[in-house]
């Protein structure tokens, strides 16, 4: 009797196994694809890649997007896609296609990282379990997380997607965070044929304004929360 329900047991937790399995596979197959085309297939310069872009036509921005929403998938720096909408559409045309594809891209990012990983990260690995269990994916981290411009997007997407975090209060907190991060390397973007100039000593200065801002509002948000209550202990005697 003990034997068939071990043997349940494992073939119950083999199907999740593979399809974490599959999602690491994925994730590393993806990795060595972006790494090979962004370091070693092109070697381009910011007046090349705008040209391309441009010579598109309409198919630019939806290339634009169609590349932010696989983004999850192969790892492709999201940095790299703000500041290359800005340089190729402009400091406002850009960062709204890149806000787009963000959003979507993390609806792809969550969801892949929820139905791929969690179900055998939380049933197998007691370590990874009780890590995600304890990080507070909330509202309020998450829009923070996206707001900072240093913050990898792909980790927000995956972490919010194996936490227990709800999907709706994820992806608003994502666009209202993702979109002044688009909009200020956008900016920083569009001024890549000018360095030097006053344009983009302001546009440096909006990346670090921005990352000092969050800062700000996540050390508030800190001091703001109440002190955990202390244990009672019992009289003595």
């Amino acid at each position: 009797m003990n034997e068939i329900k071990a043997t349940a047991t494992e073939n119950a937790l083999s199907k999740p196994k593979k399809k974490f399995l599959k999602f690491v596979l994925l994730i590393l197959v993806g990795f060595a694809i972006g790494f090979y085309f962004t370091r070693k297939g092109f070697q381009l310069t910011p007046e090349s890649f705008k040209a391309f872009v441009l010579s598109l036509g309409l198919l630019g921005p939806i290339i634009f997007i169609g590349i932010f929403i696989i983004r999850p998938l192969f790892l492709i720096p999201s940095i790299a896609l703000f500041v290359g909408g800005g340089l190729a559409f402009g400091p406002v045309l850009g960062p709204i296609y890149a806000s787009f594809g963000a959003a979507l891209g993390g609806v792809v990012g969550f969801w892949f990282s929820r139905l791929m990983g969690r179900e055998y990260v939380i049933k197998k690995l007691k370590l990874g379990a009780h890590m995600i269990d304890n990080t507070r994916f909330s509202f309020s981290v998450v829009f923070l997380l996206s707001l900072l411009p240093i913050m990898p997007v792909t980790v927000i997407n995956y972490g919010a997607g194996l936490s227990r975090m709800k999907f709706n209060n994820y992806i608003a907190a994502h666009i209202l965070g993702i979109t002044p991060r688009a909009f200020a390397y956008g900016f920083f973007g569009s001024t890549l044929l000018e360095i030097g100039s006053r344009k983009f000593m302001v546009s440096l200065l909006i990346l670090v304004v921005l990352g000092i801002v969050t800062a700000y509002i996540h050390l508030r948000s800190k001091q703001k929360q109440p002190p955990p209550l202390a244990e009672e202990t019992s009289p003595s005697g």
